[in-house]
């Protein structure tokens, strides 16, 4: 179901009421479309599930070729840094509180998520599959990979503005998840975001022989994880 208000968004109605509402938010070259399947697990396990559409995607203008060098490099952080900013007008249209929500994302997903926990501690926690939550690091690493310069001040500071490690970690659960193969996201950042944290309320999985994927592991892993850390469908 589309709610075409502020921002368009599916709905997946749970029953569990004292869980928290999961939004998931997907990948760069992926879509909402992409996540119905996980919604409706995590639905028929009492979860209430939201999946935004995100700026450049879906009903909201689908590009030529995400795969492009130059159209990523120009639309990357300009999509991470709206969609970060539009979690306001989610919250209004969804009619809920930040501390109703627990953020999840993958990859490109994972960058959002982190920092919509960062900027608003508030809600319930986080679980970042293979994305970070160290965007200077992350950046770095995305320019080495290209042959590209280093970063300008401006851009570095820009950046910073959205980094979760520059954030004082909120304390919230936290589950990061990544493959130990990855040749797209580097788990650089997600260690690095583990260690600004350095917190016993977060989980660090790594799955071996794992490249830039959600694997069915990985979705047990959350599954299991949500139910530790909220309980089973009806309690």
């Amino acid at each position: 179901m589309v709610h075409n208000q502020g921002l368009p968004y599916h709905f997946f109605q749970g029953t569990n009421q004292k869980a928290p509402i999961l939004v998931i938010y997907h990948g760069w070259a992926g879509s909402t479309a992409g996540y119905y399947e996980l919604a409706a697990e995590l639905k028929e396990l009492g979860y209430t599930v939201v999946l935004p559409d995100i700026i450049h995607h879906d009903s909201r203008g689908i590009l030529d070729n995400y795969f492009d060098g130059q159209i990523r490099q120009r639309l990357f952080w300009e999509t991470v840094f709206q969609t970060v900013d539009e979690f306001e007008i989610l919250l209004a249209d969804l009619k809920v509180n930040r501390k109703d929500i627990l953020v999840i994302g993958s990859s490109m997903g994972g960058f959002i998520a982190s920092s919509i926990l960062a900027k608003n501690p508030e809600i319930q926690g986080l679980v970042n599959v293979n994305g970070s939550g160290a965007f200077v690091v992350a950046e770095e690493f995305f320019r080495s990979a290209d042959g590209r310069r280093r970063m300008t001040s401006i851009e570095r500071s820009m950046l910073e503005a959205y980094d979760p490690i520059n954030y004082t970690y909120s304390g919230k659960p936290v589950l990061l998840m990544h493959g130990d193969n990855d040749h797209i996201v580097d788990s650089s950042g997600q260690y690095a975001y583990y260690a600004h944290c350095s917190s016993p309320h977060i989980t660090f999985d790594i799955y071996n022989e794992v490249n830039h994927q959600f694997t069915d592991d990985m979705v047990e892993g959350l599954k299991s994880w949500l139910s530790k850390q909220f309980g089973s469908s009806g309690e």
